[in-house]
């Protein structure tokens, strides 16, 4: 089974953290590495980090495993992280890059995306709740298709978990999801041989960096297939005009790749 990294970067969201980290670590896919990239946090992120192996090793519960002949609950104490409840043999890896200063966001991604060793990769921002079988049925996308990269729907959702809105992705065709508008977003999984050919986020892009780099993946002849599954909750704090001039001088760029075939990105 291959192996999957997931880049978690974070920047003083520490309370968002865990219950990120714990979306990531109970997938159904077997064969996972979890890389949480600190870029400089100032809030308690640093502390949870700390702490974050003494909690996989000792956080305990105690599910019911059934009626005895008197009809009282049996239950089984158990430890909460590794207690498996998916497959035979389950491999989980966790490692933790943490600065002291702000890199900067390209930076932080890059520093997990350098150091993934799974065969598919993926991020998954620290406040954003990747679904249970978000990796496996993109990774079997990939796997059925031959594709470089697997996007899936998702939902926007409050803080509070109230869900905004459903966004459905369109089949993939590079006008639709390039020149129209940024059309892949989050809930994405792609092929870690990208990287060498493609290198990592285009350093002039701050806020718009994975359109950026996806585009570049697809002016460069990388294959994309769409799952039509909602896969991911990503959480809302609103988009400031950075971002959207950003994605409007790619859109244009993605245009102009149409008219002339020439890769500009």
């Amino acid at each position: 089974m291959a192996l999957v990294s997931i880049v978690l970067p974070t920047y003083n969201q520490a309370r968002y953290l865990l219950p990120c980290f714990d979306a990531c670590w109970f997938q159904s896919w077997p064969e996972i590495e979890i890389i949480i990239v600190d870029g400089g946090s100032t809030d308690e992120t640093k502390e949870i980090l700390a702490g974050l192996p003494r909690l996989i090793e000792e956080r305990r519960a105690s599910p019911v495993l059934c009626a005895d002949e008197a009809g009282k609950a049996v239950c089984k104490e158990c430890a909460s992280y590794l207690e498996d409840t998916h497959a035979a043999h389950p491999r989980r890896e966790i490692r933790i890059l943490s600065y002291d200063d702000n890199i900067g966001r390209n930076a932080t991604y890059e520093a997990g995306f350098t150091a993934a060793r799974g065969e598919f990769c993926t991020y998954v921002v620290g406040d954003d709740l990747p679904h249970p079988h978000m990796i496996e049925e993109l990774a079997l996308a990939l796997m059925r298709t031959g594709a470089d990269l697997a996007y899936a729907d998702f939902t926007v959702v409050t803080d509070e978990g109230r869900i905004l809105r459903l966004v459905r992705k369109p089949d993939y065709s590079y006008e639709a999801c390039f020149a129209a508008w940024f059309h892949l977003g989050v809930c994405t999984l792609h092929r870690r041989a990208l990287h060498e050919r493609f290198g990592l986020f285009p350093e002039e892009y701050g806020m718009a960096n994975d359109y950026a780099w996806y585009l570049r993946m697809a002016q460069g002849g990388a294959r994309f297939v769409h799952v039509p599954r909602v896969l991911y909750s990503v959480r809302h704090h609103g988009h400031g005009p950075a971002l959207h001039d950003e994605s409007g001088g790619l859109a244009l760029k993605a245009r102009e790749f149409l008219r002339t075939g020439t890769p500009n990105i």
